[in-house]
């Protein structure tokens, strides 16, 4: 009995003839996605770029994918030597289900069922190709992975040409969905890359009176949370709520009326998960549901958050980086501001071209006046 030479990841292995390709993975410690082992679920699906795929491998696929040469690692017994990749996230099509549609100004709120379960995350992208126009790009808002749930937000202004039956929000419609694609890799190297701007939401929730009212009622619980309250060591709860509404504000009507630092140099020194993170989502969309916010402003809401998640999202901390260049973890530092800002220390306003010293892992800036208690700069205090 013959093996042959697999390649996959950057790491080889053997399949004997009489095996799947995903039993011979496994059995050589290779981390092959699967779930059900009977070519019905798709999770073990492969691309070949370089050998000959068994036509038994493609039978449950469609033609597409079939074209592409994909195949089901559960269902592939190889005949010669094979290189294989993940699938493109763009070629995978996901069955779904509508539940609900509702439009409010230009967006558009959708919460659908999927067929299985589909690993994505609030932030991210899917898209649905509806043929003679372009794909229209959903952007994920909420995932309840338990029930095969996803809540999405479509941007789609009154030119945008959209189906009735997305547009009449047919319950139980099917549809496919690719994906899920990556929004926002990231910002730039100082975490200066904004969101499209959405001022009608601002307006709609009382001229920020609404935004306000929700960001005490959120942080008061969040500084009595075990899992969220630690990153919150060293600021007051006055000070969190005043740097996230004007944040917010910024994001929302486009005004530049937040001075501080942007969530990649805010946060670089925190390693937060992909759980912490949609932990504190789900505890602000709870938040915003008692206020009374409707699931198509929760969704246009989160939509502005969760623009900064990959800048956010980590598992060991990151250097700040101004100007492009890594700053130190440790120690104080002066710069001349070139945008006004806000003292960390007594919160008032430091006009643009005052000279003030900054913690380096922190970010945290002290006036001049506060600047007297601080330590010399590039000490470790």
């Amino acid at each position: 009995m013959s093996a042959h030479a697999i390649s996959f990841a950057g790491l080889n292995f053997t399949a004997e003839e009489s095996e799947s390709l995903l039993d011979a993975g496994l059995r050589a410690g290779m981390d092959l996605p699967f779930s059900c082992r009977g070519g019905i679920c798709q999770a073990c699906l492969l691309r070949c770029t370089d050998g000959v795929v068994p036509a038994h491998a493609q039978r449950t696929l469609s033609p597409s994918l079939q074209a592409k040469a994909y195949l089901l690692a559960c269902q592939c017994q190889a005949s010669g030597p094979m290189s294989l990749a993940l699938p493109d996230p763009a070629d995978r099509l996901t069955s779904c289900l509508l539940h609900d549609s509702r439009q409010e100004n230009d967006y558009l709120f959708l919460r659908f069922a999927t067929a299985r379960q589909l690993p994505c995350k609030a932030g991210q992208t899917l898209l649905l190709d509806l043929g003679e126009i372009p794909p229209l790009i959903l952007e994920i808002t909420a995932v309840h992975a338990e029930a095969f749930s996803i809540e999405a937000l479509l941007h789609c202004p009154p030119e945008t040409m959209l189906p009735d039956w997305l547009r009449h929000s047919e319950f139980g419609h099917a549809f496919d969905l690719a994906g899920p694609l990556e929004k926002n890799a990231g910002s730039d190297s100082d975490g200066r890359s904004l969101p499209e701007a959405d001022p009608l939401l601002w307006t709609e929730l009382e001229d920020g009176k609404k935004i306000r009212a929700i960001l005490e009622d959120f942080y008061r619980q969040v500084y009595e949370d075990s899992r969220l309250a630690p990153f919150f060591t060293g600021s007051t709860m006055g000070r969190a709520i005043d740097k996230q509404y004007s944040f917010l504000r910024q994001l929302m009507t486009g005004e530049a009326c937040y001075f501080g630092d942007r969530p990649r140099n805010a946060h670089h020194w925190m390693v937060i998960s992909d759980e912490i993170y949609d932990y504190r989502q789900d505890l602000m969309q709870r938040t915003q549901l008692a206020h009374g916010l409707s699931d198509c402003q929760i969704a246009r809401w989160s939509r502005l958050e969760n623009h900064f998640r990959n800048d956010m999202v980590k598992d060991s901390p990151w250097p700040r980086r101004i100007g492009g260049m890594a700053i130190p973890f440790e120690g104080f530092a002066e710069e001349t501001l070139s945008v006004g800002s806000v003292c960390d220390y007594c919160q008032q306003i430091v006009e643009p071209g005052t000279t003030v010293r900054y913690h380096l892992r922190l970010g945290k800036i002290s006036c001049p006046a506060c600047s007297q208690a601080s330590p010399a700069p590039g000490s470790t205090g």
